[in-house]
């Protein structure tokens, strides 16, 4: 693990989150935590407050009013909806670029992530676990670890890819067997270095493997379950989705049937239609000049 330990030390380009999301992700992580600590989260970002309004009074929500304050958009959107569009908004810039690395197009891995996220809100209600915000955060950072080797695994990615096609390799297995560690490891450790929440860590570090953590837990089995979905369903992959393999052990401890994975599956796929109209899918567009 040196050379992964090289690489975040050496990690530049890639900014930290604001501290507006690292505090609303601490707020997000606290059971005890009331609407009024969420307001006191983001009402000092003027950046940020400023789109959330911009979007609040945009013609896809078709609001009969204008909404003027965060206080507003809250009761208005509901606390689920206002947060996944403050996250969205952070993170839209750091995932949207190309990762060549990875043979990602400008774009591709912003919709991953973004559909991810909001598998992992589904998942997250279908466990019946207490925060789907948490959950849809997690997501939404589930593969950060890509944006931090896309500089690294070039030179790679050809043997990578090989591995996978012809000998029916999972992706994170040939990249731990041609890098040495996977693009989990890598954004955990980054995700600890940000001092991100430790279920956050551990959905980054195990979205991929679940079952090897313990104890196990139903967060990461969630964020699992939903990039299994969006790799199968072939929403903004790259060759990592090739071989993708799902482990029937999860559906099982869950008591979930494909069935399950389908029906959410689909209520994803018009989801993130929603959520690209409504970021007017600049996510896309915006940075495939530079």
């Amino acid at each position: 693990m040196n050379a992964a330990k090289d690489i975040i030390e050496c990690v530049g380009s890639i900014q930290p989150l604001p501290d507006t999301a690292l505090k609303l992700m601490n707020v997000m992580s606290d059971p005890k935590s009331k609407l009024e600590d969420i307001v006191s989260a983001i009402k000092y970002d003027q950046a940020v407050t400023s789109e959330v309004l911009k979007l609040c009074n945009s013609a896809f929500f078709g609001l009969s009013r204008e909404v003027t304050s965060l206080e507003d958009a809250l009761k208005c959107l509901g606390t689920a909806k206002v947060l996944q569009m403050v996250m969205s908004i952070h993170t839209n810039n750091m995932l949207a670029r190309e990762q060549k690395g990875y043979g990602l197009d400008p774009g591709i891995l912003w919709k991953h992530s973004v559909a991810v996220a909001l598998a992992s809100s589904q998942f997250a209600q279908k466990l019946r676990l207490a925060d789907t915000n948490l959950a849809f955060t997690a997501g939404l950072l589930h593969d950060i670890g890509k944006v931090i080797l896309n500089e690294h695994v070039a030179e790679e990615f050809v043997e990578i890819v090989r591995l996978v096609t012809d000998e029916q390799m999972a992706f994170v297995e040939a990249e731990r067997q041609v890098l040495g560690f996977s693009h989990e490891e890598v954004g955990a450790m980054i995700a600890e270095k940000w001092k991100l929440p430790v279920p956050i860590v551990q959905c980054i570090r195990y979205h991929h493997t679940p079952s090897e953590l313990e104890p196990l837990s139903p967060l990461v089995d969630a964020i699992y379950l939903a990039n299994t979905v969006c790799l199968l369903l072939g929403i903004g992959i790259g060759a990592d989705g090739l071989c993708s393999r799902a482990d029937p052990s999860v559906l099982e401890r869950h008591g979930l049937r494909e069935s399950d994975l389908e029906i959410i599956g689909v209520q994803v796929v018009v989801e993130l239609r929603r959520v690209q109209s409504m970021f007017g899918d600049t996510s896309a567009t915006d940075h495939e000049d530079e």
